[in-house]
C-alpha cells in the first residue's frame, strides 16, 4: 500500500483517504478544507511502511474516509494504528468487494480483470461515473499508473480480500443509487444494521463530484 501527503501543514485535524481501485489522488483535489490529507492507494498489499506513517500520531483528529476498494483496505488496517479517530466514512463499497450478494459480484470481477486492456480500463473509468459533463470534467487529468500494475492489483485484491476480512464501525455511509460498479443494493445488504448511518446519492460510482469540501463528507 502506498501512502502520500496531499496536504500536510500542521492544522491540528487529519483526513485519512483509502482510495478506490486504479485511482490516483487528483480524484479529490478539488475538494476544499483546512484539513490535512494523508491518501492511500495501491492495495497489492496492505502492508505500509511505519516510515508513511510518521506523524499521524501528533494529530488531535483524526477521520477516515474510504472510497470503494478503500473501505475493504481501511477496514483491514485501521485495527493496527492507535489512533483518535473521530469519524469514519465510507462511500460505494464494503468489507467484502469480491461477493455475489454484498459487493461486486465474482463474474463481473473476473471480467473486469481478465479484460484489463487499454480499452477495458477506459470502459471502466466511463461506467463509473456519470453524465457527460462528469465524464468531460474527469478527463481534465489523466490516469497515469500502469497497465500491468493496475491488473496486479486486481489480482491481489480478489486474493487477499478471501483471507482479509476484518470488519469496522462506520459511523456514516454513503450509497449512490445509480452505481453500477458497486451494486446498490449489494452496498445495502452489506451495511443495514452494521453503519450507523446510510445515505443515499444521485449518480454513480464515483461519488466526490456531489461535494464541495471534506467537511460536507464528514459532517
Amino acid at each position: 500500500m502506498q501512502a502520500e501527503w496531499l496536504k500536510k501543514k500542521g492544522n491540528g485535524t487529519l483526513v485519512l483517504f483509502f482510495n478506490g481501485w486504479g485511482m490516483e489522488p487528483w480524484v479529490v483535489g478539488h475538494l476544499k478544507g483546512e484539513e490535512d490529507i494523508l491518501a492511500f492507494s495501491d492495495y497489492r498489499t496492505l502492508e505500509i511502511e511505519e516510515e508513511a506513517l510518521r506523524g499521524v500520531d501528533n494529530y488531535a483528529r483524526v477521520y477516515v474516509v474510504a472510497w470503494s476498494m478503500g473501505v475493504w483496505a481501511a477496514a483491514n488496517v485501521l485495527r493496527n494504528w492507535a489512533l483518535p479517530l473521530r469519524g469514519t466514512v465510507a462511500l460505494n463499497g464494503t468489507e467484502r468487494p469480491v461477493d455475489d450478494t454484498v459487493g461486486i459480484p465474482e463474474k463481473v470481477y473476473l471480467l473486469t480483470e481478465r479484460g484489463m486492456n487499454p480499452r477495458g480500463r477506459e470502459r471502466f473509468v466511463a461506467r463509473m461515473l456519470g453524465d457527460a459533463e462528469e465524464k468531460e470534467r474527469f478527463k481534465a487529468h489523466p490516469l497515469c499508473r500502469e497497465l500491468p500494475e493496475l491488473c496486479e492489483e486486481l489480482v491481489k485484491i480478489r486474493e487477499q480480500c478471501a483471507v482479509a476480512r476484518q470488519v469496522w464501525t462506520w459511523d456514516k455511509v454513503y450509497i449512490s443509487r445509480q452505481d453500477v460498479i458497486f451494486p446498490p443494493d449489494n452496498q445495502q445488504h452489506w451495511w443495514d444494521g452494521r453503519a450507523k448511518e446510510i445515505r443515499f446519492l444521485p449518480g454513480a460510482h464515483y461519488p466526490f463530484y456531489h461535494f464541495q469540501s471534506w467537511e460536507e463528507i464528514l459532517s
